[in-house]
């Protein structure tokens, strides 16, 4: 008050001071903990979960695309020497993988370990320009275990994950518009939404929920914000699919990469059982939410605090429809494939990552989450090791290859590779049957034979399809590899592999005798732990439907 102030030249005596001026030093403002080391200790958390998985045994999905992009790598022709119903980005981003970390099981998830990093980080630098630090640490701290999800088969390298790879880092740079009108970030933003899409079609929907972002932007500042730079975005997004184009003209493979991108894409996705929808949401999402629930519970909540939030309209708006468009994705096809959901993993962690920053804006004075929220926070992001210890500490990895794989016996690929290793010779060859190609990826073999992956053929449910399996039986007997893998159960051919199908029939009889003689043989159905038993002979296995593997041995003088 004003009776308290000195005149103007007096100055104030040890007698006129305060004691706490006197004895209390001064208060020093709490330093915040540098963002540097908040995400070097996410990162390391994420190395050190997904370090103890480098040796799992490989998946199926993993191994086709580890596959193919090794032999994109060495020059094949996209859609014809390998194919797949997606786009070419999956092809040359797989290749681009497993040219930096190597061909091998170990090679494969250490390129998810690096996959996953990036995921996390810029999943953290999204949510840091959304809300702050606070919301950014839970956010990527949740992603760190949700990403881990089995269910979604999130400890494997699948297609999900490397779509996120190129969709985040563009997300993020497409948010920093307009606040910096950089022309070389928006197309370097364009150029990496436009590889997601090139690697999974449904990653489109980040692209859409960017331009719904820039919109309600525009909307709301048509004066200051000019909508010319967003040319370069479009333009960035160009690039990539004018390369495309470009690699199936010169390799002469455009009409292959029409009959797989668009006749046959669209075949699948009319061929689902309608009557079944229900019944493959129900049995996809038990698998995806069991255990993880707490996860989803707090994402729908996130949601609705988001707009009881201090947020910008166009910020509440673009989360929103971040989430919804990316849970969308676990639609197309209707088939609802566990690691369609990997899709919607960031925009779900933001989102529950949205609930305790928008109650701790609320209750404290500063736009910040405070301490104690930010701890609730990481408790949420990380109750999942509570609920599934077996998973993050000391897993055993035949054990939960076997508990979230059912029905297929990666570890007995595993198994039959190590044992076929111990006799292979640098020269022999080496052809499978069924579509688990991990062997070419254990035994460092190539396929003599092109169609590699056999559900897209077996079922001869298209004339090419009856042309190709014509063809495989034709290379079969040219080549005689000196070893042939069978797989006989059924999701290695989605369809019958005993006597009742042409196709498998043929395949067996020519690997009868004088030809071929059985030379390891394994159950897959074994409940108990998988053992290689050799010179064991299959006979009666085909008939009584039992599910196992049959390596055949070219007989001596062949």
């Amino acid at each position: 008050m004003a009776k308290n102030k000195l005149k103007p030249g007096i100055k104030k005596s040890p007698a006129t001071r305060t004691p706490s001026s006197i004895t209390a030093p001064p208060s020093v403002p709490r330093r915040p903990v540098p963002e540097w080391a908040i995400v070097g200790i996410l990162a390391v958390l994420t190395v050190v979960l997904r370090w103890q998985l480098l040796d799992i045994p490989l998946e199926r999905d993993e191994s086709v695309y580890y596959y193919i992009g090794k032999t994109a790598l060495e020059g094949g022709r996209p859609y014809f020497d390998f194919y797949e119903m997606k786009p070419p980005g999956l092809f040359y981003s797989y290749a681009l993988l497993a040219g930096l970390f190597g061909y091998s099981g170990a090679g494969a998830h250490l390129a998810l370990l690096f996959v996953s990093l990036s995921n996390m980080i810029f999943t953290y630098l999204i949510a840091r320009d959304l809300g702050g630090k606070g919301m950014a640490t839970v956010a990527a701290f949740a992603f760190i275990f949700l990403s881990f999800n089995p269910g979604a088969s999130g400890i494997y390298l699948v297609s999900e994950h490397v779509a996120l790879l190129w969709a985040l880092p563009g997300i993020w740079l497409a948010l920093a518009y307009p606040d910096q009108p950089n022309k070389n970030l928006l197309l370097l933003s364009g150029f990496l939404l436009s590889l997601a899409v090139l690697v999974k079609q449904t990653a489109a929907v980040y692209g859409l929920a960017v331009a719904i972002f820039w919109l309600l932007k525009w909307l709301q500042q048509r004066r200051e914000m000019s909508l010319k730079p967003l040319v370069w975005w479009i333009a960035g997004g160009i690039i990539p699919l004018l390369g495309a184009w470009m690699i199936l003209w010169a390799s002469g493979t455009l009409d292959e990469a029409k009959f797989w991108l668009l006749d046959y894409s669209q075949r699948y996705a009319s061929s689902v059982d309608k009557s079944k929808m229900g019944l493959y949401f129900k049995t996809s999402w038990k698998l995806v939410s069991e255990g993880y629930e707490g996860y989803f519970l707090l994402a729908g909540a996130g949601l609705l605090a988001l707009w009881w939030s201090r947020l910008s309209l166009a910020v509440k708006v673009f989360i929103t429809s971040f989430v919804l468009l990316s849970a969308a994705t676990i639609t197309p096809g209707f088939r609802f494939y566990g690691h369609y959901y990997l899709l919607a993993f960031p925009a779900v962690c933001i989102s529950g990552a949205m609930l305790f920053y928008t109650i701790g804006v609320r209750i404290s004075k500063n736009n910040i989450m405070p301490l104690a929220l930010t701890v609730l926070g990481l408790l949420w992001g990380a109750h999942h090791v509570i609920v599934k210890q077996n998973l993050y500490i000391r897993p055993n990895l035949r054990l939960i290859s076997q508990t979230y794989s059912p029905g297929n016996p990666f570890v007995e690929h595993q198994i039959l590779s190590a044992e076929l290793k111990k006799v292979l010779q640098p020269n022999d060859t080496v052809a499978v049957f069924g579509s688990d190609l991990q062997y070419f990826i254990y035994l460092d073999k190539k396929s003599p034979i092109r169609h590699v992956y056999m559900p897209f053929i077996a079922k001869g449910q298209f004339p090419e399809a009856l042309e190709w399996q014509n063809e495989t039986l034709r290379v079969l007997r040219e080549t005689r590899p000196k070893y042939v893998i069978f797989n006989a159960y059924q999701y290695a051919w989605m369809t019958r592999f005993d006597h009742q199908n042409n196709f498998t029939r043929n395949i067996l009889e020519f690997l009868n005798v004088p030809n071929y003689e059985p030379y390891i043989f394994i159950e897959a159905d074994s409940r108990s732990k998988p053992a290689v038993v050799k010179f064991r002979v299959q006979q009666g296995t085909v008939t009584n439907n039992v599910n196992f593997i049959q390596v055949f041995k070219r007989r001596d003088g062949e």
